[in-house]
């Protein structure tokens, strides 16, 4: 099958990386910019025009490569009607006589075991360390027929990734850039004007603009490096999680173009432990049920569900469908009021709670013009925590209205 029989969309600005062979292409820029759908689409045709490829596809977290990768990959070899086989429980994809393997670095031997890498692209780069991409970049070696190449895809946070702008942006521009006397590597920058697919532009533009914070704005709407300040929580404990809660309850965000968060919070001897239960995009209402009664079994329905008070109309139907959801407290000042209200806490969570602990990292509060922190929080990647502040705020004012835990006054530990 030739390549022009192939349905594979491309911005224009990105018809100069397709054809780049540096050893290192860094696709950066802005939220929806198309960037990792485009390493999906340029690794596709490498496949098509090249064979004996190995392909690492990586996320740090090896159970995040679903959800971000696989079903990009999946949908354009689908939608182009291209034969492939593809092994669920060894995450490998065949076709072509090629192999892209998908995987994580949750276990950094066993990617030392994979032989014969000819490529990687590490989705979402900044959450790997130097000493990840020192690995990957070792794994790589030896002759073969094709360029071999890394590509990173990352929106550019210089406070995750600091080590990235030092090795790849330090007095460079768009286009390339040298590392040591050998220029090995090119930059390209995308923002959301390169998506060639007008629904998705819309939908992120939509969501782009409502970004109030300066900083925020140049990293995920103009997509350059930004170095944010003034983050809201500690970052959370990883700890064993014990075998039984003193009492559990849910915290749920609703969204749509922004993801539907579902926070379950095990409350033990006054320390909160948290699981992502879901985080996921484009749900409607009785999407959001037929999955709610798979993740909250029968015997859980009791157990209160504090929902986003501003969806009355939601809440009530999943209240007929069963479950026990309430509008959460909500009044002036209860978003920080909520805030400090989960400071009081140890909170712990967990390696798999990926999205949730990517907000913890980022919740900050906003800038003025000048950089000077105010008293609000960015709304922006916050749908997961607003769900751990409505439940643990509504959970101890209802409490404390009864009398029984006067967290108010004082710490929680």
């Amino acid at each position: 099958m030739e390549i022009k029989e192939i349905k594979i969309r491309f911005g224009d600005s990105f018809q100069i990386p397709l054809n780049d062979s540096h050893r290192f292409l860094l696709l950066y820029g802005g939220a929806g910019s198309g960037k990792s759908e485009f390493a999906a689409r340029k690794l596709i045709l490498r496949c098509i025009g090249e064979r004996n490829h190995r392909f690492l596809i990586l996320r740090k977290v090896r159970s995040r490569i679903w959800e971000s990768v696989v079903e990009v990959v999946l949908n354009i070899l689908d939608e182009n009607e291209l034969p492939y086989d593809f092994n669920r429980s060894l995450r490998v994809l065949s076709f072509f006589g090629n192999d892209l393997i998908f995987d994580g670095l949750d276990d950094p031997d066993k990617i030392k075991s994979i032989k014969g890498i000819t490529g990687v692209w590490m989705e979402e780069a900044t959450e790997f360390t130097k000493d990840d991409f020192n690995q990957i970049n070792i794994r790589m070696r030896g002759r073969s027929p094709s360029y071999k190449q890394i590509m990173f895809s990352f929106n550019p946070d210089e406070a995750k990734a600091p080590w990235i702008k030092e090795m790849f942006f330090e007095g460079k521009e768009d286009g390339y850039s040298g590392e040591g006397s050998s220029e090995r590597s090119y930059l390209h920058h995308s923002t959301i004007e390169d998506n060639p697919i007008v629904e998705e532009r819309e939908e992120y533009r939509g969501i782009l603009n409502e970004i109030d914070d300066p900083v925020f704005e140049k990293i995920y709407k103009r997509g350059h490096w930004g170095l944010w300040k003034g983050v809201i929580y500690d970052y959370p404990v990883f700890e064993k999680y014990p075998s039984d809660f003193d009492d559990v309850i849910y915290g749920l965000d609703f969204g749509y173009n922004n993801p539907t968060a579902l926070i379950r919070l095990g409350i033990k001897d006054q320390v909160i432990y948290l699981y992502q239960d879901l985080y996921e995009r484009k749900l409607t209402n009785s999407d959001l049920i037929s999955k709610m009664e798979v993740i909250i079994g029968k015997q859980d329905r009791k157990k209160v569900i504090y929902a986003d008070p501003a969806e009355p109309d939601r809440i009530e139907e999943i209240y007929n469908a069963g479950f026990n959801v309430r509008g959460a407290e909500k009044g002036q000042g209860s978003v920080n009021a909520g805030i400090v209200a989960v400071k009081k806490f140890k909170i712990v969570s967990r390696e798999e709670n990926q999205d949730l602990n990517d907000e913890f990292r980022s919740y900050k509060w906003k800038e003025d013009k000048n950089g000077n922190p105010m008293d609000e929080p960015v709304k922006f990647k916050d749908h997961g925590l607003d769900g751990v502040r409505y439940a643990i705020f509504s959970h101890f004012k209802r409490l404390e209205k009864k009398g029984f835990f006067m967290w108010s006054d004082s710490p929680a530990y």
